[in-house]
C-alpha cells in the first residue's frame, strides 16, 4: 500500500456493476442518535433575516431568478426526492465494485460500504446520507459519521453524463485504493465537510471547533450561499425600504467585493473563526497560498493543484493591473457577463482599449494575433490563454493566469502549452516553430525567465540565489515578490538576504510583508521594528510575526487572543493541531500538548510523517517514550523514511546509544544520498566515539554527494590531523 499525501482530499477510482440494493426499514434516525437534530437543521428554511424571500419584490425578482438555480443558490442542499430516485433506481459498477449498497429508510438513505478489497478488515459502519453539496457538472453526498462529522463522499454523480465516478478517478491508481485512515479517503478528516466545505457553500457558517473534545457545534443563517453573505448591509437596506427610503447605494469598492469573492474562491490559511465580512481586508482574516512549494502551481504560475483561482489572478498581469472578478462575471448567475465564444467578453477592454484605473488594455485583433480562422478553437481567447484544467475528476476550471501558450516551456520545463494540447500530434517542435514564427523567439519572455528561475530554485542550480535576489528587488508584482521572498528558504543565508528581508518586512504590501517576517523572525529584529510588525494593522503580519517569535512569548493579551484564535480554528488537521499542541507546550500546559500531539496522528493514522512530527512535539513535551513510540510506528508503516530514521537517530544519541544512533543515521544517507544534515550529524557521531578514520571516509563519501556544502567543507577543516 502507497500512502499518499493531500494539498486537496485524494481517493479512490474504480469501474464495474450492479444495481445497488434497497430495502425499507424504520426510520434511520432510531439507529443513530445525533441523526435528526443534523437533518432538521439542513431541512431548517433558515433564519428569517437571511432569507432570500425578502428580496423578491418588484426590485430584484429579475435577480432572484437568475441565483435561485446557480451555483451559489444550489451550492448546498437537503437530500431531495430526486436524490433518493436517484440513489434507488441507478445502476453502476462503480458502486459494485467499491461495495457500496444503499438501505432506503423512510428518513434518509443510508449507506452501507464494505472495505476495500485488498484490506476487507477495513469495513465501514453505516453512514446515513443529510444532504448534498453542489449540482453541476457535479453532486455529491454528504454522510453522516457516529461522532456527528458530516463526511463528502469521493463517488459522486456525473450530471451531465448521468452516471456514478469518483472525483479523484484522474489522481489515483484503481489498483492502489484509499483505505479508512488515510487522510484522503472519504471518511477521513481530509474529505470532512465541516473543515473544507461548509463556509463555502452556506451563508454565514461557523464551524465552532472545540480541540478539546474533537467535535464541531456547527451553525449557518441559511443553506448554500444567498444575498446576505455578499451584502453585508442588507438589513440597513430594508429598513430603508420599509421606511419608504429606496436610496440605499452599495458602498463596497471593486477591490473589495473582489476580496470577499476570495474568501472562497482562492487556496488560504483561515486566520480568524468565519468572521470575515464583505468589505474586510483579505488578509485581515486569510493568508494566500504562494507558488514556493513544488506541485501547487508550475513555475511560470500556470496552476497544477486546486488553487481556486485568486491566486493566479493575483500573480497575472491582468490582477496588478487592477481586473477584478467582476469585470468578467455575474455574481448572481455565477456565469459571465459577456460571450467568451466569440471573443466579446475579452474585447471589451482588449478591443476598446478600456483604461482599468490607470492602465489602458492593449488593443488586440484576435485574427490577427492568434493565426487562426475565425471560428476556429485558436480564435477563442479563453482557449490559448486561460486552459482548462479537471479538478474533482469532471470539473473543467479555466486557469487565471493568463499565460501565454509557449512549446519552448514544455520542451525545456514540461510546463504544458495550450498549443500542443490542440496540435498534440503534430508534436511540441512543430508547435514551437510556428509560435517563435508568429510572436518571434522572444515571445514570453518575462514569463520564461521567472519560470526558469524558480526551477533553478528548487533543483539548487548555481548561481540561481543571485538570480532570486535580483528578481526580488526588480518584481512589481505583490504576489510574486511574496514568492519570491519565501524562495530565500531554499538558498543559503548570506548578508545581502538578510538586508532583502529587513527591507521586506517594511513594504507597503502587506503580503510581502507577512512573508518576509515568517523567514526573517522577529528576534532579528530592533525593539521598534519589531513592535511595529507585532501591531501591524493587518492580521496576517501581527499573527505571522507572533508566530515568528521565540516560543510565540512576550505577546500583548490583543495579540495572545488573536494567536489563539487562529490555532483554535484550524486544529482540525494535523499541522492545525501540532501547531496548537506547540503553543499550549510554549505556555507549560502539557496536558493538552499531549492530547492535541497524539489527536494530529489519528487524523491522519496511515502517514509516518504525522508520526515523526508528532515525535518531534513529545520530545518537546518531555515525552521520550511516546517520541519513540511514534516513530517506530511510523516505520512500521514505511521503513524507507530517511527523516523518521534521522530523527530516530538523533533521539538515540540523545539517551547515549551510540550504535543504534548510528545505525538509523546511515539508514537515513542511504535512502537519501544528498541528506546534509544526516550526513553531518553521523560524521560527528563517529568521530564523537573516537571512530576518526571512518569519520573521515564517511566525510569522504558525503562531500562526493554534496561538494558544495559549507557545513562539511567546514568540518573537513576542524576534522583532526590526517584528514584530506
Amino acid at each position: 500500500m502507497t500512502i499518499k499525501k493531500l494539498i486537496l482530499p485524494i481517493a479512490v477510482i474504480a469501474a464495474a456493476g450492479i444495481a445497488a440494493s434497497f430495502l425499507y426499514e424504520r426510520p434511520a434516525a432510531s439507529n443513530f442518535s445525533n441523526l435528526q437534530p443534523i437533518l432538521d437543521q439542513f431541512a431548517a428554511p433558515g433564519m428569517e433575516y437571511a432569507s432570500p424571500a425578502i428580496c423578491t419584490t418588484e426590485c430584484h425578482q429579475e435577480i432572484l431568478e437568475e441565483w435561485e438555480n446557480s451555483h451559489h443558490g444550489l451550492a448546498n442542499a437537503p437530500i431531495t426526492e430526486i436524490d433518493r430516485e436517484r440513489l434507488h433506481e441507478n445502476e453502476g459498477l462503480l458502486l459494485a465494485n467499491r461495495g457500496m449498497h444503499w438501505k432506503l429508510k423512510p428518513d434518509t438513505p443510508v449507506l452501507s460500504e464494505d472495505g476495500p478489497e485488498k484490506f476487507p478488515e477495513m469495513s465501514l459502519p453505516d453512514y446515513p446520507v443529510v444532504g448534498t453539496i453542489g449540482i453541476t457538472p457535479l453532486i455529491q453526498y454528504l454522510l453522516l459519521a457516529e461522532d456527528g462529522r458530516i463526511q463528502t463522499h469521493d463517488v459522486a454523480w456525473d450530471v451531465n453524463e448521468k452516471e456514478w465516478f469518483s472525483v479523484f478517478e484522474r489522481d489515483d491508481d484503481p489498483e492502489d485504493p484509499r483505505v479508512p485512515g488515510e487522510w484522503g479517503h472519504w471518511s477521513g478528516q481530509g474529505m470532512n465537510w465541516d473543515a473544507n466545505c461548509a463556509y463555502c457553500h452556506m451563508t454565514e457558517y461557523e464551524k465552532k471547533f472545540d480541540p478539546i473534545t474533537n467535535t464541531y457545534s456547527r451553525t449557518w443563517s441559511h443553506m448554500a450561499i444567498t444575498c446576505i453573505q455578499c451584502h453585508p448591509k442588507m438589513n440597513v437596506h430594508m429598513d430603508q425600504i420599509r421606511n419608504g427610503n429606496n436610496e440605499f447605494k452599495e458602498t463596497l469598492t471593486p477591490r473589495q467585493m473582489m476580496e470577499y469573492c476570495a474568501t472562497c474562491h482562492a487556496r488560504r490559511d483561515q486566520l480568524t473563526a468565519d468572521k470575515f465580512v464583505a468589505g474586510d481586508v483579505f488578509e485581515d482574516h486569510f493568508q494566500l497560498t504562494l507558488n514556493d512549494i513544488e506541485g501547487i502551481y508550475f513555475p511560470d504560475g500556470q496552476v497544477i493543484g486546486e488553487n481556486y483561482v485568486y491566486g493566479s489572478l493575483t500573480m497575472s498581469k491582468m490582477g496588478h493591473a487592477g481586473v477584478t472578478c467582476m469585470d468578467c462575471h455575474d455574481p448572481h448567475t455565477t456565469g459571465f457577463i459577456l460571450p467568451v465564444e466569440n471573443n466579446a467578453l475579452c474585447q471589451r477592454c482588449h478591443g476598446t482599449g478600456l483604461k482599468i484605473g490607470d492602465i489602458e488594455a492593449p488593443k488586440i485583433d484576435p485574427l490577427a494575433h492568434s493565426h487562426h480562422k475565425v471560428d476556429s478553437t485558436g480564435n477563442i481567447c479563453v482557449e490559448c490563454h486561460m486552459p482548462h484544467t479537471y479538478f474533482m475528476g469532471r470539473d473543467p476550471r479555466r486557469d487565471h493566469s493568463f499565460s501565454h501558450p509557449d512549446p519552448r516551456l514544455n520542451i525545456e520545463l514540461g510546463i504544458p502549452d495550450a498549443c500542443t494540447k490542440c496540435h498534440a500530434t503534430e508534436g511540441v517542435e512543430w508547435n514551437l516553430e510556428y509560435a517563435e514564427k508568429w510572436y518571434g523567439p522572444d515571445m514570453n519572455e518575462e514569463r520564461r525567465i521567472k519560470a526558469h528561475l524558480m526551477q533553478d530554485i528548487w533543483d539548487g542550480a548555481e548561481g540561481a540565489a543571485e538570480r532570486l535576489k535580483i528578481a526580488i528587488r526588480a518584481e512589481e508584482n505583490r504576489y510574486w515578490k511574496s514568492t519570491f521572498i519565501s524562495m530565500l528558504q531554499y538558498v543559503p543565508g548570506d548578508q545581502e538576504i538578510f538586508e532583502i528581508l529587513h527591507e521586506a518586512v517594511k513594504d507597503p504590501e502587506q503580503m510581502v510583508r507577512t512573508t518576509a517576517i515568517r523567514l526573517l523572525g522577529t528576534a532579528n529584529l530592533g525593539e521598534t521594528e519589531k513592535e511595529a510588525l507585532l501591531n501591524d494593522p493587518i492580521r496576517s503580519v501581527r499573527l505571522s510575526a507572533a508566530l515568528s517569535t521565540p516560543g510565540m512569548e512576550g505577546l500583548s493579551p490583543e495579540l495572545d487572543k488573536e494567536l489563539v484564535e487562529y490555532m483554535t480554528h484550524t486544529a482540525d488537521s494535523p499541522m492545525g493541531s501540532l501547531r496548537l499542541a506547540s503553543y499550549y507546550s510554549s505556555r507549560g500546559d502539557n496536558e493538552k500538548a499531549i492530547q492535541l500531539t497524539k489527536q494530529a496522528v489519528e487524523y491522519e493514522k496511515l502517514n509516518p510523517e504525522a508520526y515523526r512530527l508528532a515525535a518531534i512535539q513529545l520530545h518537546t513535551n518531555g515525552d521520550t517514550e511516546g517520541a519513540f513510540e511514534h516513530l517506530n510506528q511510523a516505520l512500521r508503516i514505511d521503513a524507507n523514511q530517511p527523516l523518521v530514521h534521522f530523527n530516530m537517530g538523533l533521539l538515540f544519541a540523545e539517551i547515549n546509544n551510540q550504535d543504534k544512533a548510528i545505525s538509523h543515521l546511515n539508514q537515513a544517507i542511504h535512502l537519501q544520498p544528498d541528506y546534509e544534515d544526516a550526513w553531518y550529524n553521523l560524521i560527528v557521531m563517529y568521530w564523537q566515539v573516537n571512530q576518526i578514520p571512518t569519520a573521515r571516509t564517511k566525510l569522504m563519501e558525503a562531500l562526493q554527494n554534496l561538494p558544495n556544502s559549507q557545513r562539511l567543507l567546514q568540518l573537513a577543516r576542524q576534522m583532526p590531523p590526517g584528514t584530506n
